[in-house]
C-alpha cells in the first residue's frame, strides 16, 4: 500500500520542483528585460491581426510628400506658402489645427504675413522639441500659449508604443503633447473637460475615458523610462485609417466642401527624406517588413485614441504590473505541469503516447495563452504572452521528462523484482535438472524409437524435444565438469608453491647436512631425487595446461547450448561458429586413421543478428559434422591455398548479402554428393551413412530451423569428386510473424 502511494505521490513531487523553478527563471528573464523584445514582437502582431478599425471621421491629415516639396520649390517651405496653407485650412472652420512642422527659423518671403496668420488663428497649435536636442517653438505662438510638444517615446527596440501626455521642459513647465492638446481643444467644444479621480496616483477622467499613467511597475518598462506623464498607445492604424489631403491640393484650394469643418487638422510630412518617420507595431510582421509610420500619423493616433475613449468608451491600453505578470507566469507553469501529469499514461513507458501528449499539450498551451492574451488585448489589457508560453512549454517538457524517468524507474524496479524471482527459480531448476538428467537420457532413447515411426509429420516435435534435451544435457555436463576443473585449476598454483617450498627445504638440508645417513642416501638414489625434482614441475605444468583446456571446452559448451540465455536474442554469428569448432576440435585434429582437417575462416564484418541462437548453433554443428564425416570417408584432397599439399580442409565464409540479410558458406573438399542423393538431401530420416552413425534428421532439422524459424534459405551445391558447399541466408532481424505452416521442402529447397 505504501509503495503504491509513493508511486502516486512522486510525479506530483516533480511538479513542485519543476514548476516553481521554471517560473523563477522566466520571471527573472522577464524582469531583467531579457524576454522583452519577444513580448513586444508578439503584442505587435496583435495590432496587425486586430480587425481593421473604421477611418477616423474627426481628423484630417494634410500630408507633405516629395511632390509637395517640389511644388513649393524649397524646404523648409517659405513663410508665405505656410501662411497661405493655414488660411485655406482656416477657411474650412476646423476646430483645431496641429502644425507638426518645426518653425523656429524665419524663411522668407512672407514672414510678416505668417505672423499675422498665427495671431489671427487662435486654434493653430505649433510644436517644439523638449527632450534630447531641443527645438524652439514659433515665438508668436509661444507668446499666445499655442504650443505643444512634438516628442515621441521610443522603446528599447526603436518602436513607438507609448504616447506622451505631459512633459517638463527646461524651464520647469509642463508641456502637453501635440495630440493631447488638439484632443482637449476638440472635447472642450463638446463640453468635456478633465476631472481629477486620484491626485495622488495622477489618475484623471475625461468623458468616458480614464487616464492611468505608466509608473515603471508595468511589464517591459522601468521607472527611468516613464518620465513625464505617459500612456500606452492604442493605435487605430497607419495613414490609411485617416482622411488625408495633399498640401498641394490645399495650397491650390482644391479642398472638398466641409472636408475640415469641425474637425481636427494635422499638417505634417510623410516623406522618408524629411526623417520624420518612426517604427510602430505596424512596421513589421512575422513574415514581412512593413513601412515606417510618419510622426504626424502617430500624433493623430494619440488624438484619435483620446477622442474615441472620451466620447465612445473605446478601451485605453493598460499593461499588467510585474507583480501580476509574475503570478500569471507561476500559474501557467503549475497548470502546464499538472495537465501534463494528468494526461500522460500512468502505467508503463509508451514513447508514442509520451510524444503525442507532450506535443499536444504544448500546442494547446500556446493556442490558449495566445487566445487569452489576444482577447485581453482587444479589451484594452496587455497581458504578456511570450513569458507565460515559455514557462508553460518548459514546464511541460521537463514534467513530461520527469514523468517518463519516473515510469522507467518503476519499470526497472518491477524488472529487478522479477529478475530476483527468476534467479531463485533458476537455482531451484538447476538442482532439479541435475536430478532428472539420467531420467531424461533414458526417456530420450525411448522417444527416439517412437519418433522414427512418425516420419515427416512429426519432424517439428522431434526437433524441439531433441534440442531441449541436448541443451539441458550440454549445460548439465558443462556445469558438472566446471566445478572440479576450477578446483583443480585453482589448486595447481598452490601445489606448485608447496613443491617449490619442499625443494627449497631439501636444498637447505643438503647444504647444512651434506653427509646424511646411509639409509637416506640409499633412498635418494632409489627415488632419483634430481630427476623427480626436475620432472615434477613439468607434470604440474602439464596438469595446468590440461585443466585450462577443459575450461575452454566448458566455455564453448555453454556458448553452444545458450541454455541460460533468452531463446531469441541478438548474437555474434562468429561466436557461435567458433564455439562449435571448439567442440569439434578433437575430430579436426590428426588421428591414427585420419589426417588433420584444416579450417579456413574468411569472416566478413557482420552486424549482430536477432535469432534463435541455440538452434542456429545446432545447424552449424550438423553441417560441420557432415563435412567431417564426408572428408574422413575418402582420401585427402589438395589444399587450394597450397599447391601440392594433400591436406583436407573445411572453408567457412561469412559476408553481408544486403542491408537485411547475411550469408554463411560452409564448404569442404570431400567426395561431393551424387545427383540422385541431392534431391532427397533434406528429407526426414534419409541418410547415406552406415547404420548407427546417422539418423537422417540433421539436415531436415537444419532446414526447418533456417527456413521456417528464421525465414531464410538453405541450399547446397556439389560436384562429385570436388566437394560440397552449403549456403545459409538469414535475415538480420527475425520476421514479425513466424510461418504458420511448414513449407513443402520439395518445392522450396535449392540444390545444384
Amino acid at each position: 500500500m505504501w509503495h503504491k502511494d509513493r508511486q502516486e505521490i512522486s510525479p506530483w513531487k516533480g511538479i513542485f520542483l519543476i514548476a516553481p523553478s521554471v517560473a523563477g527563471v522566466v520571471i527573472a528573464g522577464s524582469v531583467s528585460g531579457f524576454l522583452q523584445l519577444m513580448e513586444w514582437a508578439t503584442l505587435d502582431q496583435f495590432f496587425r491581426l486586430r480587425p481593421p478599425e473604421p477611418i477616423e471621421q474627426r481628423i484630417v491629415i494634410v500630408t507633405i510628400d516629395e511632390p509637395d516639396i517640389k511644388y513649393v520649390a524649397q524646404w523648409p517651405m517659405p513663410d508665405m506658402a505656410m501662411a497661405r496653407l493655414l488660411k485655406n485650412i482656416s477657411s474650412q472652420k476646423p476646430r483645431a489645427i496641429g502644425l507638426d512642422i518645426y518653425r523656429d527659423l524665419v524663411v522668407e518671403p512672407g514672414h510678416q504675413e505668417l505672423i499675422s496668420v498665427f495671431k489671427s488663428t487662435p486654434n493653430v497649435i505649433g510644436i517644439e522639441k523638449v527632450a534630447g536636442s531641443p527645438v524652439d517653438p514659433p515665438p508668436t505662438l509661444e507668446e499666445s500659449g499655442q504650443v505643444a510638444a512634438a516628442d515621441l517615446m521610443l522603446d528599447a527596440d526603436g518602436k513607438v508604443r507609448r504616447g506622451l501626455i505631459l512633459i517638463g521642459n527646461s524651464e520647469g513647465k509642463s508641456r502637453q503633447s501635440l495630440g493631447v492638446k488638439l484632443a482637449l481643444m476638440y472635447l472642450e467644444a463638446e463640453g468635456i473637460s478633465l476631472r481629477v479621480i486620484s491626485s495622488e496616483k495622477k489618475i484623471y477622467g475625461l468623458g468616458e475615458a480614464v487616464f492611468v499613467p505608466l509608473t515603471g511597475k508595468e511589464v517591459g518598462y522601468m521607472t527611468k523610462d516613464t518620465g513625464g506623464y505617459q500612456i500606452l498607445l492604442n493605435f487605430r492604424g497607419g495613414t490609411d485609417r485617416f482622411t488625408t489631403i495633399s498640401m498641394t491640393d490645399v495650397l491650390e484650394n482644391r479642398i472638398p466642401p466641409d472636408l475640415m469643418r469641425d474637425r481636427i487638422v494635422f499638417i505634417g510630412a510623410i516623406t522618408p527624406s524629411l526623417q520624420d518617420i518612426f517604427q510602430t507595431p505596424y512596421s513589421s510582421s512575422i513574415i514581412s517588413s512593413g513601412e515606417a509610420t510618419p510622426g504626424v500619423v502617430i500624433h493623430a493616433n494619440l488624438t484619435s485614441q483620446i477622442l474615441n475613449a472620451a466620447l465612445e468608451g473605446r478601451p485605453m491600453m493598460r499593461a499588467w504590473s510585474k507583480k501580476y505578470a509574475g503570478i500569471w507566469i507561476i500559474f501557467c507553469s503549475f497548470i502546464s505541469a499538472i495537465s501534463c501529469v494528468l494526461l500522460l499514461p500512468k502505467n508503463g513507458v509508451n514513447k508514442l503516447a509520451f510524444f503525442q501528449v507532450t506535443i499536444g499539450s504544448i500546442l494547446l498551451e500556446i493556442i490558449v495563452l495566445l487566445l487569452i492574451s489576444y482577447l485581453a488585448f482587444l479589451s484594452g489589457l496587455l497581458i504578456p504572452p511570450f513569458s507565460p508560453i515559455l514557462a508553460a512549454i518548459a514546464s511541460t517538457i521537463l514534467t513530461a521528462n520527469y514523468h517518463n524517468q519516473w515510469q522507467l524507474k518503476l519499470v526497472n524496479q518491477k524488472l529487478e523484482i522479477a529478475n530476483q524471482q527468476l534467479n531463485e527459480y533458476s537455482k531451484t531448476l538447476e538442482i532439479k535438472v541435475a536430478e532428472r538428467t539420467k531420467d531424461l537420457l533414458h526417456r530420450t532413447k525411448q522417444l527416439s524409437t517412437i519418433l522414427k515411426k512418425l516420419k515427416s509429420a512429426q519432424t517439428q516435435l522431434i526437433q524441439a524435444e531433441k534440442m531441449s534435451a541436448l541443451g539441458q544435457l550440454v549445460a548439465g555436463i558443462a556445469h558438472e565438469i566446471n566445478n572440479p576443473t576450477n578446483f583443480i585449476y585453482g589448486n595447481i598454483s598452490h601445489a606448485e608453491d608447496y613443491f617449490s617450498d619442499l625443494l627449497e627445504l631439501i636444498d637447505l638440508y643438503q647444504e647444512y647436512y651434506p653427509n646424511p645417513g646411509e639409509e637416506i642416501e640409499k633412498f635418494i638414489d632409489e627415488i632419483e631425487l634430481d630427476y623427480l625434482s626436475e620432472d615434477l614441475s613439468k607434470v604440474l605444468h602439464s596438469m595446468k595446461t590440461g585443466a585450462s583446456r577443459i575450461r575452454e571446452i566448458v566455455k564453448s559448451l555453454r556458448t553452444f547450448s545458450r541454455l541460460d540465455e533468452a531463446e531469441i536474442k541478438e548474437v555474434d554469428i562468429h561466436e557461435g561458429i567458433d564455439s562449435t569448432l571448439m567442440i569439434l576440435e578433437n575430430r579436426l585434429q590428426q588421428r591414427r586413421d585420419n589426417a588433420a582437417i584444416a579450417v579456413i575462416k574468411e569472416y566478413g564484418q557482420l552486424p549482430s543478428i536477432v535469432c534463435y541462437a541455440g538452434q542456429l548453433n545446432q545447424v552449424f554443428m550438423n553441417l560441420l559434422i557432415n563435412a567431417i564425416d564426408a572428408i574422413e570417408g575418402q582420401p585427402n584432397q589438395p589444399n587450394p591455398n597450397q599447391n601440392g599439399s594433400t591436406n583436407s580442409w573445411i572453408k567457412i565464409v561469412t559476408r553481408v548479402r544486403n542491408a537485411e540479410q547475411i550469408e554463411i558458406l560452409i564448404a569442404d573438399n570431400g567426395p561431393g554428393i551424387p545427383d540422385e542423393v541431392k534431391s532427397r538431401l533434406f528429407d526426414p530420416f534419409f541418410t547415406t551413412k552406415p547404420v548407427g552413425k546417422g539418423t537422417g534428421l540433421g539436415l531436415s532439422i537444419s532446414y526447418s530451423i533456417i527456413v521456417e524459424k528464421h525465414g531464410g534459405k538453405l541450399d547446397v551445391s556439389s560436384t562429385p569428386g570436388k566437394g560440397t558447399e552449403f549456403r545459409i541466408v538469414i535475415p538480420v532481424k527475425l520476421p514479425h510473424t513466424a510461418k504458420s505452416a511448414p513449407q513443402d521442402k520439395n518445392t522450396e529447397k535449392k540444390v545444384s
